[in-house]
């Protein structure tokens, strides 16, 4: 392992995965810390970048809540399949698997070439996660997987769709719907009016990066194809209002809650 990884080689959207991972590290030291990630802090530990202007308490209890609420439902899947395969699309530098581990799901990883790279001079090998370089769009990955016969799948897209056009959104969905039987996706998204202004401010933190995809309403998914069905949805705003701030009281209008939100899909 490399004490102090040199990650600069990380740009754009594959630079936000530092950001994540940095607030999943504050998050854990909080003594009222909505979740624990151990991981995450010996992580920013070994990695050569200044994590400091990356700071933000709103943003870090977003993350932590985005966390929380794929974490649980992640549990509550492999409780009902305890050998199912979870897929991680754009993982960056998750590290999910080491928090949900039962002991037998298969778990693979799928993020850039450049991403799989810093990964593996940071994170433990498993016998059952697999790390694989493609972009999620790359539908290699799918063929790489399906090798394993895999039954009960799970697919998460976390922090990952708003950068796709929606059209590329629903050429994913349809891959994934079309080589895993019955599986399920859960994934986060933006809000149109939040999407279009992040266009504006993508300079804020540095990074070469901005939104492309925001959706009104999670039921439109169900219009893309009769195959696709909405499981559930969580607003983030509805939780841990105390972390919020004003945005937590500004949560009680529709137009305010909408602009970040969590759907758990099912393919058939």
């Amino acid at each position: 392992m490399n004490s102090h990884l040199n990650v600069s080689g990380l740009k754009g959207v594959s630079e936000t995965l530092l950001t994540t991972l940095y607030l999943r590290s504050l998050e854990t030291k909080r003594k009222d810390g909505i979740i624990k990630d151990d991981y995450s802090v010996e992580i920013v530990k070994k990695i050569n970048y200044n994590f400091a202007v990356k700071d933000s308490q709103f943003t870090q209890a977003l993350i932590a809540i985005r966390t929380e609420i794929i974490d649980e439902l992640v549990k509550k899947f492999i409780n009902q399949y305890p050998q199912a395969t979870i897929i991680s699309l754009g993982t960056g530098l998750c590290t999910r698997f080491f928090r949900v581990d039962n002991g037998s799901i298969n778990c693979f990883c799928v993020d850039l070439p450049e991403v799989k790279l810093v990964w593996d001079n940071l994170i433990d090998e498993s016998a059952r996660l697999d790390y694989l370089g493609y972009s999620a769009l790359d539908f290699q990955w799918i063929q790489k997987i399906q090798a394993t016969a895999p039954d009960k799948v799970l697919v998460i897209a976390e922090g990952l769709l708003m950068y796709f056009s929606e059209m590329e959104v629903k050429q994913l969905f349809n891959a994934i719907k079309n080589n895993f039987a019955q599986s399920e996706i859960v994934f986060d998204s933006l809000g149109i009016f939040l999407a279009q202004r992040s266009r504006i401010n993508s300079g804020k933190l540095n990074i070469d990066a901005s939104y492309n995809w925001g959706i009104k309403n999670l039921k439109e998914i169900e219009t893309w194809d009769r195959g696709i069905k909405l499981l559930e949805q969580w607003h983030y705003l509805d939780m841990h209002k105390e972390r919020l701030g004003l945005m937590g009281w500004l949560s009680y209008l529709p137009a305010i809650r909408n602009q970040v939100k969590i759907g758990h899909f099912q393919f058939n």
